[in-house]
């Protein structure tokens, strides 16, 4: 009896530590097209996303564009239900003539790549704060600030969605 308990114990840990495991390998699959992996490390896979690049409140030198963490082991951050954190997505504005940024409103997501679910949502004060031309924030501003006022996306707005977390 103490033997097959035993060995029910053993087979329920390690069924946790698959699924574990596969939302690690669903964490950092291929991502969409137009979204780009600038960095990573044990904890968080960041993406710039570059499917929506636009002004910012009609500043045609500032440019809009979201980056994305994908957490490498989803957080659960609440119980009955589970409720998880697989993903956030931050608001970047890059201002093209000063080579400065600021992060406003971070989102977090219960699925990678900034799908699925809103969990909740930290409205950030964006801080202009300066970043090196060689830096990857660099290459991107780089990229997104040759692209033409008249061929960018129109921005999109804040986050509508209620979050889980309220």
């Amino acid at each position: 009896m103490i033997k097959s308990f035993g060995l029910c114990a053993v087979l329920v840990l390690l069924a946790g530590c698959t699924s574990h495991s596969q939302l690690k390998k669903e964490n950092v699959s291929n991502p969409p097209a137009g979204v780009i992996k600038i960095m990573s490390d044990e904890q968080v896979l960041t993406f710039a996303d570059l499917r929506n690049v636009s002004s910012y409140q009609g500043n045609s030198r500032l440019r809009r564009l979201y980056t994305i963490n994908n957490y490498t082991e989803s957080k659960k951050i609440g119980k009955n239900p589970d409720i998880y954190i697989t993903s956030s997505r931050a608001i970047n504005v890059i201002n093209c003539d000063s080579f400065e940024r600021a992060v406003f409103e971070r989102v977090y997501f219960s699925q990678p790549y900034a799908l699925g679910d809103v969990i909740a949502i930290v409205d950030e004060i964006g801080q202009w704060a300066p970043f090196h031309k060689e830096s990857m924030m660099g290459l991107i501003a780089g990229m997104v600030c040759q692209i033409a006022p008249e061929r960018l996306k129109p921005e999109l707005p804040k986050e509508t969605r209620t979050p889980v977390l309220g």
